[in-house]
């Protein structure tokens, strides 16, 4: 762990923009994570998406908060559809962003399947979360996941960022599970209350979590 002190210190400027959108103050500049109906707010100095559904890859919202020079990471899925300063990345890449460093992790389900059979997010996919690594804390966003041996690489950081809205990504027992697994100085849930999800799934996950857990409000 990085080493923040209390979990309020590790979670300065770290905004919840709805769903599994993030916006987050680093010494580069602000890091956008799968905006989707995103506030107005500062440009990005980098977007950093997960996969190319649409509640977590909203093109339109990309291209609203980009300014001159954003840096835009994500699976080849995303970045064929943009133009510009792009990384694409699979699990276990490292894009270096000024001096932040921004790390590739796998996403994807073992337990969530669709009416075929077959997961709604699959490993085969190349889907992801990522570790963002600034000078002074390390940031997890999970990404569509279930608990995954993968995590193991976000062991000690911060921040989790953990969806816990069920069906298409980990129930909040689950999410636990995986808060458990990580031990962050402080776990928040996402994944709810816009597409799919409850406040009480944020709720129910802050009171199954063996760790520090905080629900965040909407960024305005």
């Amino acid at each position: 762990m990085c080493g923040m002190g209390k979990p309020g210190a590790a979670l300065d400027n770290v905004e919840w923009l709805g769903h599994a959108g993030f916006r987050i103050k680093t010494t580069a500049g602000w890091f956008y994570i799968d905006p989707y109906r995103a506030p107005d707010g500062p440009p990005a100095a980098a977007i950093l998406v997960t996969h190319d559904h649409f509640d977590h890859f909203s093109r339109d919202d990309v291209v609203r908060i980009a300014g001159e020079g954003t840096v835009f990471v994500g699976p080849a899925t995303v970045t064929e559809q943009l133009r510009g300063n792009t990384h694409t990345v699979t699990p276990g890449d490292a894009v270096d962003i000024g001096n932040v460093e921004v790390l590739a992790v796998a996403a994807y389900n073992t337990n969530k399947l669709d009416t075929e059979g077959r997961p709604f997010h699959s490993r085969d996919a190349g889907w992801l979360g990522y570790v963002v690594r600034d000078s002074t804390r390390r940031i997890y966003h999970s990404g569509d996941t279930d608990v995954i041996p993968e995590m193991d690489q976000a062991a000690g950081v911060d921040v989790a960022l953990l969806p816990v809205s069920g069906t298409y990504v980990m129930t909040p027992s689950e999410a636990a599970e995986a808060a458990r697994r990580i031990d962050p100085g402080v776990a928040v849930p996402m994944h709810w209350g816009t597409v799919i999800g409850e406040r009480a799934d944020a709720e129910a996950f802050v009171a199954a979590a063996s760790v520090a857990a905080r629900i965040l409000e909407p960024a305005g």
